[in-house]
């Protein structure tokens, strides 16, 4: 069967890594969601409220990490989901977390991420093309990457599917599902 693993932590989008790991499994896919420490994730909400300039974060779900990232072994799994929210901020700065990612990098495997998501391929890419929320523009570009201001169509560069912010799950994860297929990669 084939593997999906979902980079995930405190402060990840409740929405994105809820429809990622319902999505997925609804496709027939084995997921792992996996955190800097295994542990039950507080996720977040963001929401723009009239007046203001950004978003507010609200409370999310609780969503459980199967694995730490230390335990995993990328090798063992056929592509790579990372939602969006406040954790890319820091999971970007997280050694073992930028390893597992550039060993989807370095070996073609399908990547798919959201909103924020794109700071963590940042730390971990260059020469890319890529899109995510406007606010993570500038990271994208000082990190050697090109900014696609796509809004609405999701951003395929090689393995690589970005999209913009919600309410486009559906954008990000049909061209990750193209992109899957197109490598042969499905559920047993």
């Amino acid at each position: 069967m084939a593997r999906i693993l979902i980079i995930a932590g405190d402060g990840s989008s409740s929405g994105h890594l809820g429809y990622a790991v319902n999505r997925m499994l609804e496709e027939g896919f084995e997921i792992t969601v996996a955190a800097p420490v295994k542990k039950p994730l507080i996720t977040v909400v963001h929401e723009m409220e009239e007046g203001m300039s950004t978003y507010v974060e609200r409370p999310g779900y609780i969503m459980h990490a199967d694995a730490s990232l230390d335990e995993i072994d990328p090798f063992t799994f056929d592509a790579l989901l990372l939602p969006g929210g406040r954790a890319p901020e820091y999971l970007r700065n997280n050694k073992r977390c930028i390893e597992v990612v550039r060993h989807f990098v370095e070996h073609d495997k399908p990547i798919g991420t959201i909103c924020h998501g794109p700071l963590i391929l940042a730390a971990a890419v260059k020469g890319r093309r890529m899109t995510g929320v406007d606010f993570i523009k500038p990271d994208i570009i000082a990190s050697g990457n090109t900014w696609v201001d796509a809004r609405h169509e999701a951003v395929v560069h090689g393995n690589i599917v970005t999209a913009w912010l919600t309410p486009y799950y559906y954008v990000w994860i049909r061209e990750f599902l193209s992109l899957l297929k197109q490598r042969g990669i499905k559920p047993s």
